[in-house]
């Protein structure tokens, strides 16, 4: 889906044509034994992703055969979409474990905790039950229960949950 974790820091950054997390998890399948399969659906600053990007990231996740599916999000938005997926995809979601994962900072840069975050969702993707979950600070997290704090940046509990 973009965000910062593939290089898009602003709403008005270009769509890269390429997936940074993709390249990064490819060139990785070996080490993390896994079986990686990849489709760009929206390549966007969270702040543009829009009700019709989220329709075409659930359509995606049910025409796949794979019962454990990645997403890289933006941050500013990853749990809206999250619970938007919740509502579309709860009659249909059967097994699948759906990971939404970002980053502070962009993949490849010297001080990016997105190799540590993919890491974890991808840990995560191995055990973690049937749903759909946002993976931050070393936590999963239901997408109904967590918000990005404006001012400090890092993923709490929603007030009031």
């Amino acid at each position: 889906m973009g965000g910062t974790i593939n290089g898009i820091l602003s709403p008005e950054d270009p769509s890269p044509k390429e997936s940074r997390v993709i390249e990064f998890i490819t060139e990785r399948q070996s080490a993390y034994s896994i079986r990686c399969t990849s489709e760009i659906v929206v390549m966007k600053d969270s702040r543009a992703v829009l009700d019709n990007d989220r329709d075409l990231l659930a359509a995606a996740i049910g025409r796949t055969l794979s019962s454990r599916i990645l997403v890289p999000h933006g941050t500013f938005t990853m749990p809206e979409t999250g619970e938007y997926l919740q509502h579309i995809l709860a009659p249909s979601i059967g097994g699948k474990c759906i990971i939404l994962v970002g980053a502070m900072t962009p993949l490849h840069d010297d001080d990016s905790d997105a190799p540590d975050n993919l890491e974890f969702a991808l840990d995560k993707l191995r055990d973690a039950p049937p749903g759909i979950w946002v993976a931050m600070n070393k936590r999963l997290w239901d997408p109904k229960t967590v918000i990005k704090d404006p001012e400090t940046g890092e993923f709490r509990e929603r007030s009031g949950v």
